[in-house]
């Protein structure tokens, strides 16, 4: 049987333990707890049934961290929680009653009449000054105000009009 590549030092052991002691976040502690008996010399199979991950995740894991360090294997979660709690509860309540009492074009010269994420977007920058990274922030802040999030309908631009299909219905009936 031919040697692992990968090893871990006692330094980095005792990293990955300490940094375990420290996450609250069970998918970190899962990745860090994978690498480390992967980097001790424990078995694929032993790993997977201790960790409960399949063995192209421990790979990746273990890619991960031989890239990046322990920092590699944190989760992004942080960063989306961050991301969520821009806006204070006083901002949230001011942009629920505001989202209410307006309609986007009455502000924004161009809108529609219905608050959408791209709206919603520039008047979170324009009022509060805060800028989310990500789209789904905005679905989330739109829910949180009260709001559902409608997807459009997909209209094809080649369809014809409802009348023209009934006339056309009406002419293979006759025939």
């Amino acid at each position: 049987m031919a040697k692992r590549a990968f090893e871990l030092s006692e330094p980095a052991v005792a990293e990955i333990r300490q940094r375990e002691t420290g996450t609250r976040d069970v998918s970190e502690l899962r990745r860090l707890q994978g690498v480390r008996l992967y980097g001790t010399g424990h078995s694929v199979q032993s790993i997977q049934a201790v960790v409960g991950c399949g063995e192209s995740s421990l790979r990746e894991w273990v890619w991960k961290y031989q890239q990046g360090g322990v920092p590699a294997l944190a989760s992004g979660y942080q960063r989306r929680a961050r991301n969520a709690s821009k806006l204070t509860l006083e901002q949230e309540a001011d942009l629920r009653e505001r989202l209410h009492s307006y309609r986007p074009d009455e502000l924004l010269s161009g809108a529609g009449h219905f608050w959408t994420v791209s709206d919603l977007h520039i008047v979170v920058e324009r009022w509060y000054g805060v800028s989310y990274e990500y789209a789904g922030s905005y679905v989330h802040l739109l829910h949180r105000c009260g709001f559902s999030y409608q997807r459009a309908e997909k209209v094809y631009k080649s369809r014809p009009s409802e009348s023209e299909i009934a006339t056309f219905e009406a002419e293979l009936e006759k025939k």
